[in-house]
């Protein structure tokens, strides 16, 4: 057996049996470990090979985005350590949304850092009880995690120089959070997205919705993500943002492969054809298309 096989065989089998049920196939796709990475200038890949986490390193601690699966949270810390960083660095603990596969790992790492946990105030409910209410994600609840603070569309985090966005654009779930921030690199300034999710992802948004707007939520936010820009697009899946054909063109010398202004663009054109297509499915009362 293969190492990395091994290592997914062997994190599935601490999953908890209820848990593990609606999503044994991908759990262990997800859960598969990946050396962590330089992305650009401060920002660091600190995931496993399925479910994205990045570290955003500063002069005054460490910023760390979202916490992967609940078995993810050991390999995220030993990750962080891997690159030469305390765990007891990282200040604040940011979240994309509060699916079980990028919220199962917070409370874990709340507690092992210290960390200030950040939440939108659409997604805290969630996060603070440990359940979320519609969709796959309903199947499988997660650890509680305490919000230190919640914020709202527009509000700010900021430490050592760093400023991050947060754009709360409701639709993947209720209070699913885009970071945004600038950064310096060569003295050339680039826009940082922290992407959130767009996808269906098995949410119903015919017949009995998921919440009352899902749908117009969608559009607003398909509207929004239209108008804005990122030069590095970063996402909480891998697949989502190519990570591994990306790692793969990485040489000295040449140009980073993580700078790319038309991922954005491109990924919401696709996302918006695959909403469209799953509506129309599921307004003819068939079954929502699930991949997340």
């Amino acid at each position: 057996m293969k190492p990395f096989l091994a290592a997914a065989a062997v994190l599935m089998l601490a999953v908890p049996a209820h848990a593990e049920l609606p999503f044994v196939k991908e759990r262990a796709e997800w859960s598969v470990p990946q050396k962590p990475f330089h992305v650009i200038g401060n920002i660091y890949y600190v995931g496993m090979a399925g479910v994205s986490a990045f570290l955003i390193v500063t002069p005054k601690g460490n910023i760390l985005t979202d916490g992967g699966l609940p078995e993810s949270a050991p390999f995220i810390e030993k990750n962080i350590q891997a690159l030469g960083f305390k765990l007891s660095d990282v200040k604040y603990l940011l979240n994309s949304h509060a699916h079980f596969d990028h919220s199962g790992g917070l409370a874990k790492l709340k507690a092992d850092t210290g960390a200030k946990f950040i939440a939108s105030s659409g997604d805290a409910p969630f996060l603070e009880s440990g359940h979320i209410p519609y969709g796959p994600s309903s199947l499988i609840d997660t650890a509680p995690v305490k919000a230190d603070r919640v914020v709202k569309d527009g509000d700010r985090v900021s430490l050592g120089g760093v400023t991050l966005t947060a754009n709360v654009m409701p639709s993947h779930t209720k209070g699913c959070t885009t970071w945004t921030m600038p950064l310096v690199e060569a003295g050339v300034t680039y826009k940082v997205m922290f992407f959130c999710s767009i996808s269906v992802a098995g949410n119903p948004i015919a017949g009995k919705l998921a919440y009352p707007t899902i749908v117009s939520d969608y559009r607003a936010s398909f509207a929004r993500l239209k108008k804005m820009d990122a030069d590095i697009f970063l996402a909480p899946h891998g697949v989502q943002f190519h990570m591994a054909e990306k790692l793969a063109r990485v040489k000295p010398g040449a140009p980073n492969p993580f700078i790319d202004a038309k991922e954005l663009p491109d990924m919401v054109q696709k996302a918006e054809a695959a909403f469209d297509k799953d509506l129309a499915r599921q307004q003819a009362g068939g079954a929502a298309y699930v991949p997340r």
